[in-house]
């Protein structure tokens, strides 16, 4: 399925079965930098499943995977670089104990980047989801919306090749989703792609560039919605 744009990954041939039982059908995907792709699909279509492959999360045994400008390869010889470069964030994402400072220094703590940078790219992240006063508060006390924010914060610091979000601003209240979607369509101007999920069909100022739908297994391209 092709797209415009320098490509942060394309695979053929992507199938994917639970025993017996398909749930992708060989399918082909070209993904790009720069661009947000909305996946849609019923409830059981596979979207999850999809993100999780492409995040190097779930084992796929078929395709040829195509990262950047590299030589084609199998998931298994993708699955180091995917995990490296590619955040999947759940509808329902975890924090770590501590304060949402600590949670969105944790990725650039563990890559050994320099405290200052770190407070840079954290006082950034916050700035970007209008977090700024809740920089000590634990993560234990933070609402949904808060906590999605704030995981969104903490992918969006390690500058990835590619975001994987499913139903990223499901049950946001509005103020939550307005500055959620800020986030997303800041993260296509930074020249990352973004493959979200939605059932909402209010995508607000959501810049939107493909959209992809799941059916019975199998991929088909849509019209954008307006």
């Amino acid at each position: 399925m092709p797209g415009s744009g320098p490509g942060v990954l394309s695979v053929n041939g992507l199938e994917f079965r639970r025993g017996r039982q398909p749930v992708l059908k060989p399918l082909d995907l070209r993904l790009n930098r720069g661009e947000v792709t909305l996946l849609t699909g019923h409830n059981g279509s596979g979207k999850s499943t999809l993100l999780r492959i492409l995040a190097g999360l779930l084992r796929c045994r078929h395709g040829s995977w195509r990262l950047e400008s590299g030589p084609p390869q199998s998931w298994r010889q993708a699955r180091p670089e995917l995990l490296r470069h590619h955040c999947y964030l759940h509808q329902q994402p975890y924090l770590f104990d501590g304060s949402v400072y600590d949670n969105i220094a944790y990725g650039l703590r563990r890559r050994g980047v320099p405290r200052l940078e770190i407070r840079k790219r954290v006082d950034e992240a916050l700035h970007r989801v209008a977090l700024e006063a809740l920089r000590e508060r634990p993560s234990r006390s933070l609402s949904g919306g808060e906590r999605q924010r704030v995981a969104m914060a903490r992918a969006w610091v390690l500058t990835p090749r590619l975001m994987l979000l499913d139903e990223p601003v499901a049950n946001m209240d509005k103020p939550s989703r307005r500055h959620s979607i800020r986030l997303i369509n800041q993260m296509a101007r930074d020249g990352i792609g973004v493959v979200l999920t939605s059932h909402d069909p209010q995508y607000g100022e959501l810049a939107i560039g493909r959209h992809l739908h799941l059916y019975q297994g199998q991929l088909t391209e849509r019209e954008p919605p307006s």
